[in-house]
């Protein structure tokens, strides 16, 4: 839009080192956009790879050893 307004009105529509300014400014602003998009896609990539993960792994399943005293006691 810029560009148009320059092309068609030339340099009386604004002051002087306002399309410099704009051009300079937009540049950053894209430039901070694509960061975030990489932030984005960064946290993004953790939280599926953290919802696919089990909450806890089971190491060791600890039953109490059935013994022969313990069995003649119950008879």
């Amino acid at each position: 839009m810029l560009v148009v307004l320059r092309l068609t009105l030339g340099p009386q529509w604004a002051a002087e080192g306002v399309f410099m300014l704009f051009a300079v400014l937009f540049t950053f602003i894209g430039a901070q956009f694509i960061g975030m998009g990489l932030l984005g896609e960064y946290i993004g990539r953790i939280y599926n790879d953290v919802r696919a993960r089990p909450r806890y792994f089971v190491q060791h399943v600890i039953r109490p050893q059935t013994t022969q005293s313990t069995e003649e006691n119950r008879a």
